[in-house]
C-alpha cells in the first residue's frame, strides 16, 4: 500500500506536460504490446492445405468479379536476355515467396500450390509495325487473363533491339509496390548483383496471415483506429472495387528533367509537391484529398515479404502559401501516427474503398556495379533496364490511382481510372494542369546549384527525416538503416549523376568522407581543379565550405 500512495504522490507532483508524456509512453507501450506477433501467429506453412489468405485478400475475394484481369508491369531491357537464367532465377524467388505458385480459387480462403514456374518465350517478327501489333496483343491477353498460377512471366525478344519482360499477377497475390520489387529482384540476379532471397524463417505468408487476423481483433487497437479514422472511412458506403480499368500515361524523360527539375532538391520532391497542388485544386472540398501507398507500414517482422498490402496513408487537402509539399517529412508524421492502426487502415479500404485518388511512388533501379559490369551471354551488352511500365492495375479501391515510376533518367506517370467515374479527358485535363506546373522557370543555373556537401546533406535529410546534419555524423547513428542506403545510393545516381559502389555508401559513412571519396575519384570529370578549390580537404565542411559546384 505504502508503494502506491508513492506512486500516487509522485504522480501528483508531476507538471501537466510531464504527465501527457507519461500517458504517451504508456499508450505507445499498449500500442507495441498489441501488435507483437503472438506465438500462434507464426503457424508453419502447410503445403498440402494451400496459402492462407490475409483478411484484406478476404475482403476482397467476395467482391472480385470473375472478370477482374491480372496487374501486370513490363520492363524494357537492353537485351539479350538468356532465357534459362531467367527460368533458375524465377524458381529461386519461387522458393523465397511461395504465393507465387499459387493457384488462386474463388470459392476457398486457402489457395493450393502450383508446381516450379517457368517462364514463357515469345521471338517477336522481324518488321517493327508487326513486333508492335504481337506485344499490343500479348500485353491485352496477359492483362485479360486470368494467371493460372498466380504469376506469369513472359520474355518477349527479337533478332534486334530491346527485349520485353512482362510479369502479370493475380490483383489479390501482389499488390504493385511487391510486383515491382520483384522484377527488382529478378533483374538484380539477372545482372549478377543478388545471389539469394534470404527470409527469416517465420516471414511468410501464412505467419503474416494469422499476425493480421490478430491485430485486427486487438480491442486496444480498435478503439485507437476509430479515434484516428478519417471521416470519410468513417461512413459506411460500401464501394464495389474496380477492374475494367483505362489508363493513360505520361513520360518525363531526361531532357525534360534536365531543363525543368530544380537544383538542389530530388524529383521525388519535385513531383509530389506538383502532384500535391495538381489535387489540392481539383479535390480542395474533400476533408481527405488522396492517398498515399507506404510499404513500410507492414509490420518489421514481415517489412521483406512479398504480397498483397494496400497500405495507404490519408494525407489531408492543405496548402500553405509560399510553400511547398515535404513529401518525405509529411508521410513520416504521418508514418508514425496510422503504422500502429495499418491493418485496421487496410482493412477499411479494402472493405469500403476510397473516394479519393490512391498514389503509389516507386523509385527503380537495378544495382549494377558501374566498376564491375556484368557481362551477358549473349554479347558484351551489361543489363540495362531501358523503361519501367505499370500497364494496368489489375483491381483499384478508388476512381483512380496514379503510379508514378521513377528512374535515374526518366519519370513514368500512368493513371489507371475507373471510365464509369472519370473520363478520359479529365485525366488529360489533370495531367496538362500537372505538367504545367512542373515546367514552372525554375532557376537551373549551374553555378548557382548548392556545394556537393550541402546537396548530399539534403539527401541525408530527405532519407532520414532529421533537421539537421552535424559535422563527422555517421549516416547508421543517425538511424540509417540498409533499405536508406540503397535509395541513398539510387538518389545520388539521379541527383548527382554518380554512380558510387553500395560498397562506399557503408564504409564512408559520412558526408564528408563521402565528399572527399567523390572529389577524389569524380573530381576531374566534374570540373573540379585545386584552383577552384576543389580540393578533398574543402569537401569536409570545415572553415568557409568553398567545395565548388557539381
Amino acid at each position: 500500500m505504502t508503494s502506491k500512495n508513492d506512486a500516487m504522490s509522485q504522480f501528483a507532483d508531476l507538471s501537466p506536460q510531464q504527465r501527457q508524456l507519461l500517458f504517451e509512453k504508456i499508450r505507445q507501450r499498449k500500442l507495441n504490446s498489441a501488435r507483437q506477433p503472438k506465438p500462434h501467429t507464426h503457424p508453419e506453412p502447410n503445403p498440402t492445405q494451400g496459402l492462407p489468405l490475409s483478411p484484406h485478400q478476404q475482403s476482397l475475394l467476395a467482391q472480385l468479379p470473375a472478370g477482374a484481369g491480372n496487374r501486370m508491369v513490363e520492363f524494357l531491357l537492353e537485351g539479350p536476355v538468356n532465357l534459362a537464367q531467367l527460368e533458375q532465377h524465377l524458381q529461386q524467388l519461387q522458393h523465397a515467396y511461395p504465393i507465387l505458385g499459387a493457384c488462386p480459387h474463388p470459392d476457398t480462403n486457402h489457395w493450393p500450390m502450383q508446381g516450379a514456374l517457368t517462364p514463357t518465350a515469345v521471338i517477336l517478327p522481324e518488321q517493327s509495325a508487326a513486333a508492335s501489333d504481337a506485344l499490343t496483343e500479348l500485353r491485352l491477353e496477359l492483362q485479360t487473363h486470368r494467371a493460372q498460377p498466380a504469376l506469369k512471366l513472359v520474355l518477349a525478344q527479337g533478332a534486334a533491339g530491346p527485349c520485353h519482360l512482362l510479369l502479370a499477377a493475380h490483383p489479390l497475390v501482389l499488390d504493385s509496390y511487391s510486383l515491382l520489387r520483384l522484377g527488382n529482384q529478378l533483374l538484380s540476379m539477372l545482372a549478377g548483383r543478388l545471389e539469394a532471397i534470404d527470409l527469416p524463417d517465420n516471414c511468410h505468408q501464412a505467419g503474416f496471415a494469422a499476425w493480421s487476423r490478430q491485430v485486427l481483433g486487438e480491442k486496444f487497437l480498435a478503439s485507437e483506429w476509430n479515434r484516428l479514422a478519417p471521416a470519410p472511412l468513417k461512413q459506411k458506403n460500401r464501394r464495389a472495387p474496380c477492374v475494367r480499368a483505362q489508363h493513360h500515361h505520361e513520360m518525363l524523360d531526361e531532357a525534360f528533367l534536365e531543363q525543368h527539375l530544380p537544383s538542389g532538391i530530388s524529383a521525388k520532391q519535385w513531383l509530389c509537391d506538383g502532384l500535391h497542388q495538381t489535387l489540392y485544386s481539383w479535390l480542395s472540398h474533400e476533408e481527405v484529398i488522396y492517398w498515399f501507398a507506404d510499404p513500410t507500414l507492414k509490420d518489421s517482422s514481415f517489412e521483406n515479404l512479398l504480397g498483397y498490402f494496400p497500405y495507404y496513408v490519408p494525407v489531408q487537402g492543405q496548402r500553405h502559401e509560399g510553400q511547398t509539399f515535404d513529401a518525405a517529412g509529411e508521410l513520416a508524421q504521418l508514418h508514425t501516427r496510422y503504422s500502429p492502426v495499418s491493418e485496421q487502415l487496410a482493412q477499411a479500404l479494402c472493405q469500403q474503398g476510397a473516394s479519393v485518388p490512391l498514389v503509389h511512388y516507386h523509385w527503380f533501379d537495378v544495382d549494377t556495379d558501374s566498376n564491375n559490369p556484368r557481362v551477358t551471354q549473349g554479347g558484351e551488352t551489361p543489363l540495362a533496364v531501358l523503361a519501367v511500365q505499370h500497364l494496368h492495375a489489375g483491381l483499384m479501391l478508388a476512381p483512380f490511382e496514379v503510379h508514378i515510376v521513377e528512374q535515374a533518367r526518366r519519370m513514368d506517370i500512368h493513371v489507371h481510372y475507373d471510365p464509369d467515374r472519370l473520363g478520359r479527358d479529365q485525366v488529360q485535363f489533370l495531367l496538362r494542369d500537372l505538367l504545367a506546373l512542373l515546367k514552372r522557370d525554375q532557376d537551373n543555373d549551374p553555378a548557382n546549384r548548392p556545394s556537393l556537401g550541402d546537396q548530399l546533406r539534403a539527401i541525408w535529410k530527405e532519407l532520414l527525416q532529421v533537421p539537421d546534419i552535424a559535422p563527422g555524423a555517421s549516416f547508421f547513428e543517425l538511424g540509417g538503416h540498409s533499405l536508406q542506403v540503397t535509395e541513398m545510393k539510387f538518389r545520388i545516381k539521379q541527383q548527382l549523376k554518380l554512380d558510387i559502389p553500395i560498397s562506399v555508401l557503408y564504409e564512408l559513412p559520412t558526408i564528408e568522407q563521402l565528399a572527399n571519396f567523390i572529389i577524389a575519384t569524380q573530381g576531374n570529370s566534374l570540373g573540379w581543379s585545386p584552383e577552384q578549390g576543389g580540393t578533398a580537404d574543402a569537401a569536409t565542411g570545415d572553415g568557409d565550405e568553398e567545395e565548388g559546384t557539381l
